[in-house]
């Protein structure tokens, strides 16, 4: 077992949501089995202000090919206010660690 850590920033941003972003955690040997753990998060709407917060969307997902030392982490973030709709630009940080079984 092999554990990193790591994050993925999201930009300011609006017009959709939730967004998705990936980055790619490199072992040192082969991993069998892999998987993503959220340690933290770090997010607001932008730029900051007093705005009432309706939906916070995260989460974390960790995917390996066969035969390979690199597993990908799929980071999602979503913020939006009461409105239904993704017209407030929000920004923000998913940090997170990967557990994996290496060969």
């Amino acid at each position: 077992m092999e554990m990193k850590t790591d994050f993925i920033s999201f930009g300011s941003y609006s017009g959709d949501g939730p967004r998705t972003a990936s980055k790619h955690i490199v072992f040192g040997s082969n991993v069998l089995k892999a998987t993503a753990i959220l340690t933290g998060t770090d997010f607001g709407f932008s730029p900051k202000k007093d705005q009432h917060l309706g939906m916070v969307n995260i989460k974390v997902d960790a995917t390996t090919p066969d035969n390979s030392n690199i597993v990908t982490v799929t980071a999602t973030l979503g913020v939006r206010d009461w409105s239904g709709s993704w017209d407030d630009k929000y920004e923000g940080n998913i940090y997170f660690a990967v557990i994996a079984e290496l060969v």
